[in-house]
């Protein structure tokens, strides 16, 4: 077996050749770094803005809703049933739900714009 490995002397062709090719995948490999860098910085970039975008709408949207008539009524519950509690209780639990809904399309429609943007400095 040493023998073999002795005896393999593969030929490497011209060494300026050899070289050139080295020195462009070494080129490609740092092009490839700077570009995941800058994807990661982007990548960061867009998470703060959805972030930002989402505390905002949600702070707005809450205090839309806790300043919405609807919201400021009192619930009437004419009768003890739990029944009769509950449907007090449904038209706030579902402006409350719409509110959270338009709050999370808020926040992906600006996830999607970020995304159309990034496309487009390709």
């Amino acid at each position: 077996m040493e023998e073999f490995f002795a005896r393999y002397q593969p030929d490497l062709g011209d060494k300026e050749k050899y070289m050139e090719h080295i020195s462009k995948k070494l080129e490609a490999a740092e092009y490839v770094k700077k570009y995941q860098k800058e994807q990661a910085r982007r990548f960061r970039h867009r998470m703060v803005g959805v972030f930002v975008a989402g505390t905002v709408t949600g702070a707005v949207c809450l205090a839309v809703l806790l300043l919405h008539p609807l919201w400021l009524l009192p619930a009437q519950n004419v009768s003890g049933s739990v029944l009769s509690a509950t449907m007090a209780w449904l038209p706030k639990i579902l402006l409350l739900l719409a509110t959270c809904m338009a709050s999370l399309c808020i926040t992906g429609l600006v996830l999607r714009l970020q995304v159309f943007e990034r496309r487009d400095v390709r």
